[in-house]
C-alpha cells in the first residue's frame, strides 16, 4: 500500500463515526453495516472477485470453533470445507440476479446477495430467517482478511474491518479537501 493511500485512509477514518458498541449479535452488526457499505460493493456477475478463493464462514456463535471453508470454484463447482474434510456440492447463479443456488447432498437453498468485495462475501437465506430464530446472514470472509496480527480475528473484530469499508470510502472525497484546504492554510499562514 503506497503512502498517500494509508494517508487517505487514515484521513478517513479521523472523520468517520465509530462503529457503535451496543448493537448486539453478529445480524444486529450486519443490519447496521450492510447500508452503509453496499454502494461499494459488487455484484454476483463480477466473478473474480469472489470465485476460486477460500472463503471462511464466521459466526457469533459461543463455541463455534470449526474451521469451515467455503470455495465457489468455475463450472458451478462448489467445496464445503469442515476442518479439512471435503464435501463436494454445486453452485449456480439464478439467472442474472445476485441471487445464488448452493445444492449439497440433494438438497438446495436460494441465498440473496447482501454484500459483496475482495474480503467480505455477506448473503441471506431466502425468507424471513430471523423470525424463525435462525440466523439471518450467512457471513463469509476471505480467509487472509480473518487473521490479524496475533491470530485469527473475533467476529467483533471482522465487523469493525467490514465498517472500515464505510469509513474509507464515504469520507475519503471530503477528508483530501479538508486536509488540502489545511495545507494551503497552514503555507498561505507560514507565508505571511
Amino acid at each position: 500500500m503506497d503512502f498517500f493511500t494509508q494517508l487517505s485512509r487514515d484521513i478517513s477514518r479521523g472523520f468517520s463515526p465509530e462503529l457503535p458498541k451496543d448493537l448486539g449479535n453478529m445480524d444486529d452488526h450486519l443490519d447496521f453495516i450492510l447500508d452503509k457499505v453496499q454502494p461499494y460493493g459488487e455484484d454476483i456477475g463480477e466473478k473474480e472477485v469472489w470465485l476460486s478463493k477460500r472463503w471462511k464462514e464466521v459466526r457469533d456463535e459461543e463455541g463455534f470453533h470449526e474451521a469451515i471453508l467455503h470455495i465457489f470454484n468455475p463450472g458451478g463447482e462448489y467445496l464445503l470445507t469442515l476442518d479439512g474434510n471435503i464435501v463436494k456440492g454445486a453452485w449456480r447463479q439464478l439467472g442474472g440476479d445476485n441471487t445464488l443456488i448452493i445444492e449439497m447432498s440433494g438438497k438446495g437453498e436460494l441465498f440473496d446477495l447482501c454484500f459483496l468485495n475482495p474480503d467480505f462475501m455477506i448473503l441471506s437465506k431466502h425468507g424471513d430467517q430471523g423470525r424463525k430464530g435462525l440466523r439471518r446472514y450467512f457471513c463469509l470472509v476471505h480467509e487472509p482478511a480473518t487473521r490479524g496480527r496475533s491470530g485469527d480475528l473475533d467476529w467483533r473484530n471482522l465487523m469493525e474491518r467490514m465498517y472500515n469499508v464505510y469509513r474509507e470510502n464515504s469520507l475519503s472525497l471530503w477528508a483530501w479537501l479538508f486536509f488540502l484546504m489545511a495545507i494551503a492554510a497552514l503555507i498561505y499562514f507560514s507565508l505571511k
